[in-house]
């Protein structure tokens, strides 16, 4: 227990739209992993979400996670800017995974930000982007 702190608390991160049902239940558990101060599990589901977004745009299910990575970056999914947040978000996963260690606040948020602004810019500019030029016209 955090001195003065109250649970529940808010979600970390920006709520999105737009996303497919599987990827969404996994960003959500990240965001409330971060409001209970379970970093380890925060980090390790945007490390997850990463396969998730793989195998959603069409990568093979059960492939090594190198191969998810290698895949949205040969697929376009990952534009040379965003290698080293996706560079970043398996590092803290695979530290989460592998190591003894706990992830202090500001490594679980930087992970849980970069992995938001994937999902953003994967699935949500998109989904906005359908809803402003299907609307229909005067």
């Amino acid at each position: 227990m955090v001195k003065g702190a109250v649970f529940p608390g808010t979600p970390f991160g920006p709520k999105l739209q737009g996303l497919p049902d599987d990827v969404e239940k996994a960003y959500e558990e990240a965001r409330r992993c971060m409001e209970v101060n379970a970093y380890t599990a925060a980090e390790l589901l945007c490390r997850k979400i990463l396969m998730h977004v793989a195998v959603e745009k069409g990568a093979k299910e059960g492939e090594t996670f190198a191969s998810y990575l290698l895949y949205l970056e040969s697929n376009g999914y990952v534009t040379p800017p965003m290698k080293t947040w996706i560079e970043l978000i398996r590092q803290h996963g695979n530290k989460a995974t592998h190591k003894l260690e706990f992830p202090e606040k500001e490594r679980a948020q930087s992970t849980v930000m970069f992995t938001a602004e994937l999902l953003r810019l994967t699935y949500e500019m998109e989904y906005l982007a359908n809803q402003y030029t299907n609307l229909k016209k005067p």
